[in-house]
């Protein structure tokens, strides 16, 4: 019997617990002799196999809800009903595992559909975003195409004032046009926020004497960025590795001089040395996140990284 039941749990790994039941009222009509069996949770039937008597009704029978598993013809020997109590006590745990197969697939299917409505949402927006940036570029390159032209003259002279006037509109609608073109441009994947990223970077090590790195990043505000995450993750854990050796190592992220980008700082001390091969790597990493590195040796090694900003969603500041 313990084989039997080895048996019908290695089944019900393998291909399912349904499969697994399937084979343990299959196992109960063999060892049994029973014409028919079923399942029972509570007073549903979860699984039949066999052949029942027309009129017999489980559900009816005082203290159906106590057991699992019934058969027919009812149990008559001492072998029969040992079976039976045996895999009675078998059967709940199956049909635990079989109820959180069951709500594991329903929930699948959620997210299944969740994930082609978020697709189909998607598709929307981005046609949505391309026929809102034509509508935007279309009349503002007339009107710059207009201003270009009174600019040198094409409809007469103009005074100083009007000069003055036409200039700025000019540089409105450059401004403008870039604004379009960073705004509703088609999003890229970027990294939502940069310091959990460095924060398991420069995570201490056990059994180094050194003191843990110290991290200062902004507290207010998530810290986006251009770049894929991969990419982020290979070059700051370069730089981890690039100042293991250091006595003491200072990580500041801040905002860069240019308020599109933000400025990743890590100094170590003493100054240890850079491999040619790891600049040439950090830097290779650094063009492809779109910023720029500068390392400096002396007195003390200290990597710069600056960084543009992802701001897609970002409210512009009006000056």
């Amino acid at each position: 019997m313990e084989t039997t039941l080895t048996a019908v749990a290695e089944q019900a790994l393998r291909k399912g617990t349904r499969a697994g039941l399937e084979a343990l009222l299959k196992a109960t009509l063999r060892l049994t002799g029973a014409t028919g069996a079923a399942l029972y949770e509570g007073r549903a039937c979860v699984m039949k196999v066999g052949r029942p008597p027309a009129h017999h009704d489980a559900t009816k029978k005082p203290g159906a809800r106590n057991a699992a598993l019934h058969i027919w013809p009812a149990p008559l020997t001492t072998s029969q009903r040992h079976v039976v109590a045996r895999f009675n006590a078998f059967a709940p745990a199956l049909l635990k595992a079989h109820a959180r197969e069951v709500a594991q697939g329903e929930r699948q299917a959620r997210l299944l559909e969740a994930k082609l409505r978020l697709e189909r949402t998607v598709v929307t927006l981005e046609k949505r975003r391309s026929r809102a940036a034509h509508d935007l570029r279309t009349p503002l390159m007339v009107i710059r195409g207009y201003v270009d032209m009174m600019l040198k003259g094409t409809a007469g002279p103009l005074n100083a004032q009007m000069q003055r006037y036409l200039e700025r509109l000019a540089k409105s609608g450059t401004e403008q046009k870039e604004l379009i073109d960073r705004r509703l441009s088609p999003l890229a994947p970027g990294l939502d926020d940069l310091r959990p990223v460095l924060e398991r970077a420069f995570a201490p090590t056990p059994g180094r004497r050194r003191g843990p790195p110290l991290l200062t990043l902004p507290a207010q505000q998530p810290v986006s960025v251009k770049g894929a995450r991969a990419d982020w993750e290979l070059l700051t854990r370069t730089v981890a590795r690039s100042t293991a050796n250091a006595v003491a190592v200072d990580v500041h992220l801040g905002p860069a001089p240019d308020a599109s980008q933000w400025q990743l700082r890590v100094q170590a001390c003493p100054g240890t040395p850079l491999p040619p091969r790891t600049e040439s790597v950090l830097r290779h990493l650094a063009g492809r996140l779109g910023g720029t590195l500068a390392v400096q040796r002396e007195p003390r090694l200290e990597i710069t990284v600056r960084c543009p900003r992802d701001e897609v969603f970002a409210v512009p500041a009006h000056r």
